[in-house]
């Protein structure tokens, strides 16, 4: 098979394989809650991003 007629398979074989897949339905019932707290650990990156930072300008100034 030559490079171009290659090409074309695949495109084909994807066309054919993506009709055939179904995405996650809706989500949960109205009873439940499907929302994430987000307290903890965004605290946690910022202190350790910060912490990084400062180590990294410490590091610059050092050399």
């Amino acid at each position: 098979m030559k490079q171009k007629e290659k090409i074309i398979a695949f495109v084909l074989f994807l066309v054919i394989v993506s009709t055939t897949v179904y995405a996650q339905g809706p989500g949960f019932d109205d009873d439940v809650v499907d929302e994430v707290p987000i307290d903890g650990g965004v605290g946690a990156l910022l202190i350790g991003g910060i912490a990084y930072g400062v180590k990294k300008l410490k590091d610059r100034k050092s050399d």
